[in-house]
């Protein structure tokens, strides 16, 4: 089963289209709160790829599943 990539993948790229006007406040600690919690979304997303490519498929059994004959 894939996971649905749409709203993960459609909140980091809002919130880097947002970020220039992020950027332009005032507000330093905004700012960099902003900037904390974009590069987090983008690690975690990069985590979740990287589990998923690596982790065997459901239906597929492990080499310790197999019965010894």
């Amino acid at each position: 089963m894939r996971r649905p990539w749409i709203l993960p993948c459609g909140t980091v790229v809002v919130m880097a289209v947002l970020t220039p006007t992020v950027i332009r406040t005032t507000s330093t600690s905004w700012t960099i709160g902003w900037s904390a919690i974009l590069l987090g979304a983008v690690a975690v997303l990069i985590l979740l790829v990287l589990v998923e490519r690596l982790a065997p498929p459901a239906d597929q059994p492990g080499p310790d599943d197999t019965p010894e004959t």
